[in-house]
């Protein structure tokens, strides 16, 4: 089954997608990092993605669609698909569903304070992707692998609003339309996420 987890920014998407990863075996597909990977492609479209990423805009979502198509169709990726992040908006959905079959849609729900502690205390690692949070980790070393932990350029407030207002503007629309059809399940991302996850995935048996 594939099961697509959206959230604001910093509601803990990440953390859930390695736990379902790791305990449910799922293909993790964050959008972000395919497009990223995209762009380094000396091809038209790769040198077209870079330039619109590197402007800070929002790519046409028959774009982002059709990469993450080819993407599916390369890998052989049709079943047991964590679609992280995607799809952000209306046109997304009608172009998905004539390729990918959704069972779940997993929404965090998390409160502006929150996120705005978790945004500007982030610390990650540029090797292995693993996150900290300054309020909770005081070395400046990855415990897993070393590498010296960094901050991401956008992990600002100026940039926490614009991503806030593309989230409500593009992402709520999408979990509109899907709580109609009833794939919806919402997690409170204050609380215990692992029990939410595996109380949802026994539903789903």
């Amino acid at each position: 089954m594939n099961l697509v987890l959206l959230g604001p920014p910093a509601s803990g998407k990440g953390t859930c997608s390695q736990y379902l990863v790791n305990k449910y075996q799922f293909t993790h597909i964050s959008m972000g990092d395919l497009l990223r990977k995209f762009a380094e492609q000396s091809t038209n479209m790769g040198m077209m993605v870079r330039e619109t990423l590197s402007k800070g805009k929002i790519l046409e979502e028959s774009v982002t669609t059709k990469i993450l198509h080819n993407y599916l169709i390369e890998n052989n990726l049709f079943d047991n698909i964590l679609l992280d992040g995607y799809p952000r908006g209306l046109k997304s959905v009608n172009l998905m569903q004539e390729f990918l079959s959704i069972k779940k849609v997993i929404v965090l729900e998390a409160e502006f304070e929150l996120i705005k502690q978790r945004i500007l205390n982030r610390l990650i690692c540029p090797n292995c992707n693993k996150v900290f949070s300054k309020l909770e980790y005081s070395l400046d070393k990855c415990d897993v692998c070393g590498a010296t932990l960094t901050t991401r350029s956008d992990d600002n407030i100026e940039s926490l609003t614009v991503r806030m207002q593309e989230y409500q503007n593009l992402t709520l629309p999408v979990i509109e339309y899907y709580q109609k059809l009833g794939l919806v399940y919402k997690i409170n991302a204050q609380e215990n996420y692992k029990i939410q996850l595996d109380k949802l995935m026994g539903l789903l048996k």
